[in-house]
């Protein structure tokens, strides 16, 4: 019998020691077990494949951002020094700024995993941000959770509009420090371990969506984080990063030549994840008919 709540389920270990367990001669076990080492084998197989057109597409996609949020589309424009060794060149004729001059910083609402609700406030903390299904240049609407109204009562500060920036202020691994998720459509409000970065002035939310994911604009930010096992960002740590920006329609025509790439990309990342998971059900399926003599092997 397994029990539990929204967030995790747990084992009762009593009824676990009195289930039965089935066991089958010592030939017919290896027997078994040799012919689902060979099926399972050939299917991981395929599924490893997968998981490397995976990582290609999303190794294409960050050079995509890189070079275009970076540097600019066209190769031909007088390049200049950033002053900032994690970004380097850039188009002679873009501003260069620090976060605080973009954005006015805050940290998001405190509360617990039992005080979360089916229906309520809106709500994302960095466990969302964090999460592999954060798009980061929008909202993925299956991340966002709820809390009571009572939470946020008192705290409108910690609500995020659309061109607001949630950036997680922790990350148990070092390739999660920066990561963020651009609001880019309903409000909703900051959960606990973010950091809130609100908008101050007119500059393109997409471009920068981009540029935030980008990997000089990260390593500036990684090359500043405190810890071992758990990586710190303080909002003086954001608020130093350099930014740069180019002139608002150039910020525009930058974010759609990347979008338009971008999602070719993401589509075809999906449609790998999505046989992945077709793959596993399949191996699932031929483990059980196996172990349980649905399908005979001796």
């Amino acid at each position: 019998m397994v029990t539990g709540i929204r967030e995790g389920q747990n084992i009762d270990y009593g009824k676990l020691r009195e289930n039965l367990i089935p066991i089958p001669p010592k030939d017919e076990q290896d027997a078994i077990a040799n012919y689902l080492d060979a099926a399972t084998a050939k299917i991981d197989e395929v599924i490893a494949h997968q998981q490397r057109m995976i990582d290609l597409l999303n190794e294409r996609k960050q050079v995509i951002i890189d070079m275009a949020a970076l540097h600019g589309l066209n190769p031909d424009v007088e390049m200049i020094d950033s002053g900032n060794d994690w970004i380097g060149l850039v188009p002679a004729h873009w501003r260069k700024n620090t976060f605080r001059y973009l954005f006015k910083t805050r940290t998001g609402i405190t509360f617990t995993k039992a005080q979360l609700e089916e229906e309520g406030e809106p709500v994302i903390s960095y466990g969302q941000i964090h999460s592999k299904d954060n798009w980061g240049a929008s909202v993925n609407p299956e991340l966002i959770r709820h809390i009571p109204a009572l939470l946020t009562k008192g705290k409108e500060g910690a609500l995020a509009i659309p061109g607001d920036f949630l950036f997680a202020d922790t990350s148990e691994d070092f390739e999660g420090c920066g990561n963020n998720v651009f609001i880019d459509s309903e409000p909703v409000y900051a959960g606990y371990h973010t950091i809130l970065a609100k908008k101050n002035n007119e500059e393109y939310g997409p471009y920068l969506a981009y540029l935030f994911t980008s990997t000089g604009w990260r390593g500036q930010l990684r090359s500043m984080v405190n810890g071992v096992k758990v990586y710190s960002i303080t909002q003086t740590i954001l608020n130093s990063a350099n930014v740069v920006l180019p002139p608002v329609d150039e910020q525009k025509e930058i974010a759609d030549y990347i979008t338009e790439r971008v999602v070719k990309l993401d589509e075809g990342v999906k449609r790998h994840k999505e046989f992945i998971k077709v793959l596993q059900e399949r191996k699932q399926i031929i483990i059980n008919d196996v172990v349980t003599g649905k399908v005979k092997v001796v």
